[in-house]
């Protein structure tokens, strides 16, 4: 791709171990330092309780829009980097992290390769994940469902008579 930042990502960002907040800032500050790929709003942080595996501490979460230069498996390097760097350990699926950064949307590309899915696969059914995304791009569509961001998050919410994950400050400031 060019050098122009002609691609939009958002990511998710989510903690559930240490600092959950600093933890989350620090991954936004390694992004941040990134070649090919600049921070260009960040939803406010929410606390969520955990699914799947639920015996575990309750997580703080967050969604990043980024302007890229970098192909999807780049970005998805660059994520995977900055899980290790933070200390990142896997001994489980869906067990506690200290920091776990997705690929929701890649453009509108649709992407299916091994170990990279855009559209995340589960984020339409994820409150903590369309919830903040809606804050900042209620109307970003999921290519796959051909629906905006704003109706996802209204159809799962109305489906789960939840309410909106505790926010736990402003919005973030994007530099």
């Amino acid at each position: 791709m060019s050098s122009s930042n002609n691609v939009i990502a958002y990511i998710g960002l989510g903690s559930n171990l240490g600092n959950r907040i600093a933890n989350i800032r620090h991954a936004l500050d390694e992004v941040r330092d990134c070649p090919g790929v600049s921070v260009t709003a960040v939803s406010s942080f929410c606390e969520s309780e955990p699914v799947d595996f639920v015996d575990q501490p309750d997580f703080v979460n967050a969604v990043a829009e980024l302007r890229a230069d970098i192909s999807a498996r780049e970005l998805l390097r660059t994520l995977l980097k900055i899980e290790n760097k933070m200390g990142r350990d896997r001994p489980m699926r869906f067990g506690p992290r200290v920091i776990d950064l997705d690929i929701l949307l890649y453009n509108s590309c649709i992407i299916n390769e091994s170990g990279l899915v855009v559209p995340h696969p589960r984020m339409h059914e994820r409150s903590f994940v369309l919830l903040p995304l809606e804050e900042i791009a209620p109307h970003a569509e999921h290519p796959v469902l051909g629906v905006m961001i704003s109706e996802l998050a209204d159809n799962l919410a109305n489906a789960e008579g939840r309410h909106r994950p505790a926010q736990l400050q402003e919005r973030s400031p994007v530099l």
